[in-house]
Formats: C-alpha cells, sequence, structure tokens
C-alpha cells in the first residue's frame, strides 16, 4: 500500500534537501526554522491624545541554522572560511555570499531523485557563515556521531 499522500495533508519535516548554488549539500539532518520579524512603528497624529496608531516598519529575518553529519565533506567548511578570508585579503574573497534552497517533499517524494519534484521550495538570498563549529565536542562515553554546524545571515527569503 502507497503512503498517504495529498494535496491535503500536512508536509512532513523530515523530507527535505538543501542546495548551496543548486549543488546538494550531503549529509544535512537538520535545519531551523525560517522565521521574519516586522518592527511595529507606533504613529501618533497632533491633537489625537487617546494613543498612538501601530505601522509596519523595518523587517529582519532570523539566522538560519544548518547541521550536518560530521564527515570528510568540506562544502560547508570551505564556505565558512571564506568569510574568514574577507579580512585577510578583502580584495581576494569572492562568492562568501551564496544562494541557498531548500526543498521540501511529500511523503511520496523522493530527495534523491531528479524526478521528484518538491513540494515546496525556499531560496534564502545572500548567504554567508556567521557561525561555523568545525568540530563536535567528542565523548569517549557516548556511542552518538559527530555534528557540525554552521549558522547563515542572510538578506530574506522567498517562496518559489
Amino acid at each position: 500500500m502507497a503512503p498517504r499522500s495529498s494535496s491535503f495533508d500536512p508536509y512532513r519535516t523530515f523530507k527535505f534537501r538543501v542546495r548551496l548554488d543548486q549543488k546538494v549539500i550531503a549529509g544535512v539532518n537538520k535545519l531551523s526554522a525560517l522565521a521574519r520579524s516586522v518592527a511595529a512603528n507606533e504613529l501618533k497624529q497632533g491633537g489625537d491624545f487617546l494613543g498612538s496608531y501601530p505601522s509596519p516598519g523595518m523587517v529582519s529575518y532570523e539566522d538560519v541554522t544548518l547541521e550536518q553529519g560530521w564527515s570528510a565533506d568540506t562544502t560547508l567548511e570551505d564556505w565558512a572560511d571564506q568569510a574568514l578570508r574577507l579580512h585577510l585579503d578583502p580584495a581576494g574573497a569572492k562568492n562568501f555570499k551564496r544562494s541557498v534552497q531548500i526543498d521540501v517533499y511529500r511523503l511520496d517524494g523522493n530527495p534523491l531523485s531528479a524526478q521528484s519534484a518538491p513540494a515546496l521550495s525556499f531560496k534564502l538570498a545572500r548567504c554567508w557563515v556567521s557561525r561555523f563549529v568545525a568540530m563536535p565536542e567528542l565523548n569517549a562515553d557516548s556511542g552518538g556521531i559527530g555534528i557540525r554546524s554552521v549558522t547563515l545571515k542572510h538578506e530574506g527569503w522567498q517562496r518559489l
């Protein structure tokens, strides 16, 4: 029996992939939420003593964190190193701001197949790595796997 899936079912949060400049980043197993906030500007009118009237102001986007199983893949580390190069050689730092695309799949979709189209896609504009955890905490008493992470600053996201 095929998994139950319709356009009215909520999308699951475990079937996704993350792409950096259209190349899939291997082993990303966790992604923080996409969120934005709109600040309120308080406007007062002359002669009105009852209060102020809120109006939408500046939009801010929360950082996004990607977690990846510790492996020999250096894609995220190489990207994180590009922000460091900006301080060492400003003229030599290129492509440290890049596009990230997040694809979410239906229950019957397959992120590994090129023929399977995502149910939802979001694009994060002009991202750069603001925090990189290269090596997880090591503990000889546990049997856990190592996770490295990057925190991304970005200039906004849009649903595709």
